[in-house]
């Protein structure tokens, strides 16, 4: 009789085992929805849901979410522990891309985000082949005043951050790019000033006022006041897509035909094939007006690409492709035709995703444009091929 009623004991405990194991898979699946919901409504209450279930499955996705917890409730030093152990494991190309764009946002505002390049380009003036045109019926022979060949260049990025008032994620920032070639007249600078207010939770918006300014060739060339928006929507497969809008008022001191509003927007879908191919989409358009309206022209582009990585290695190709028009709406005054250009351009580069150097990671990169003109003046080939070390950690 004992032993009869140890067996039905067994059998009791082995059966609620079971019941347990079956339905802990679902439990799990219950609470990381119920810590993604609190994302958006109370993050320090998701960061301890997800705490608590990363303890009890050391699932790199749960992580991840706790990561990004971190972050949202301003936990920065915290949530980029978890971010940089997170970037040591097996993880799909879209969802380390994902670590390390937030990883980007943590150096922003903790310190700053760098990237350094040495390039060689092959046509830096975007110098057209042809030397011999034909303006009003007379014949002239084109002699750049700039050389022509081949230079190195080296590119500095920096960009940084500061909330303005802690809690209301709005930010100050600073971005400046530099490209330094081997002849001054082709060094360029891009300074960005701006406001930015951003809505975080499982999606991404912000809207953006700020001042761009560009030097060309050691020379101030333009000054732009702006308003922009980005937003970004992620899905449940690792999929995202998102929109981007831009207008501002360009202002050439010594150009000022030139002068005159712009806007340009774009729309992407990011598709995650499997965990290491993905399959990007791209469309946009841009149209400036300027004061003489020879000059001012309405621009459209389509950009296919891909990510192909190897599990085993970490190595990961990445490739892009885009097509561009671009319609001029006047007569141009020296040429006398309305200019109409068509372009294409090709970029690749190859990098070992969790190759780290002091938190840089090298990736070799190469890009080839080309231009064509209905207007010989305007066309061009050029192609860019480099070391960039991007400041990831």
């Amino acid at each position: 009789m004992v032993r009869f009623f140890i067996k039905c004991l067994l059998l009791a405990a082995l059966a609620i085992s079971l019941s347990v194991q079956a339905q802990t898979p679902q439990l799990y699946q219950q609470r990381f929805e119920r810590g993604v919901q609190l994302l958006s409504t109370d993050v320090n209450q998701s960061v301890l849901v997800f705490r608590s279930l990363y303890e009890e499955t050391q699932s790199p996705r749960v992580q991840l979410e706790l990561a990004r917890a971190l972050y949202l409730s301003n936990q920065l030093d915290a949530a980029q522990t978890e971010f940089i152990d997170v970037l040591q494991k097996q993880i799909p190309i879209t969802v380390r891309d994902k670590v390390e764009w937030y990883l980007d946002q943590i150096r922003m505002r903790t310190s700053a985000k760098v990237t350094l390049g040495v390039f060689q380009d092959s046509n830096p003036g975007q110098i057209t082949s042809e030397r011999n045109f034909e303006i009003f019926g007379q014949l002239f022979e084109y002699q750049p005043q700039t050389p022509a060949s081949a230079q190195t260049a080296v590119n500095f990025g920096f960009s940084a951050e500061r909330e303005i008032v802690k809690g209301s994620n709005t930010f100050a920032q600073i971005d400046l790019s530099t490209l330094t070639y081997e002849s001054p007249d082709y060094n360029k600078q891009i300074l960005d000033f701006a406001v930015t207010k951003r809505w975080q939770d499982d999606n991404y918006k912000d809207i953006k006022v700020g001042n761009q300014t560009m030097f060309y060739g050691g020379n101030f060339l333009y000054n732009m006041p702006f308003i922009s928006s980005t937003l970004f929507f992620n899905r449940p497969n690792q999929d995202y897509y998102g929109f981007s809008a831009k207008a501002g008022v360009l202002d050439y001191p010594d150009y000022s035909y030139l002068n005159g509003p712009q806007a340009l927007g774009s729309i992407f879908y990011n598709h995650n094939i499997n965990e290491n191919l993905t399959a990007y989409f791209e469309v946009g358009g841009d149209r400036t007006v300027a004061k003489e309206s020879a000059y001012s022209s309405t621009g459209q582009y389509v950009t296919l690409g891909t990510q192909i990585a190897h599990g085993p290695t970490s190595i990961q190709l990445n490739l892009k492709a885009s097509l561009s028009l671009r319609n001029y709406s006047n007569t141009d005054p020296l040429w006398g035709q309305v200019r109409k250009d068509n372009g294409q351009s090709f970029y690749a580069s190859l990098i070992k995703r969790n190759l780290y150097v002091y938190g840089f990671t090298p990736v070799l990169e190469f890009s080839y444009q080309t231009n064509n003109s209905n207007l010989d003046f305007f066309s061009y080939n050029k192609f860019f091929f480099g070391l960039v070390f991007k400041n990831v950690y």
